[in-house]
Parts: C-alpha cells; structure tokens; sequence
C-alpha cells in the first residue's frame, strides 16, 4: 500500500520536474531559435522582394527607353 503511494508520488514529482525543466530552459531555447530562423527567413525575403522590384524597375526603363528610339 504505502509502496505504490511512495511510487505515485515519484510519478507525480516527475512530471512537475519535467514540466518545470520544460518550460524554464527548454521551451526558451527553441523560441530563440525559432526567432532566429523566421528572422533569417524574414530578410531573405524583403531583399528578394527589393531586388525584384529593382529588376522591375530596370525593366520597365529599359522597355519606355526602347520604344522612344
């Protein structure tokens, strides 16, 4: 009897160490480089989008000036 409350107990223990563990160094960490990454991601492409609009822009230069000649 006094066996598997002593063991339930443990069990319980655990899952609030776990718990703890998780959400105080872990879940930190993965945000982190979470952000990181969507932060990477976020520049890759504003500079694809600038340099598409640029390329747009050269384009359409290119276009007006060849109609003028």
């Amino acid at each position: 009897m006094m066996d598997s409350t002593l063991k339930k107990s443990f069990y319980y223990l655990g899952i609030v160490a776990a718990l703890y563990v998780f959400f105080y160094y872990i879940l930190p960490v993965v945000l982190k480089i979470l952000g990181f990454a969507f932060k990477a991601v976020f520049y890759v492409f504003m500079w694809a989008a600038i340099a598409f609009v640029i390329i747009l822009f050269i384009a359409h230069i290119v276009k007006i000036a060849r109609k003028e000649i």
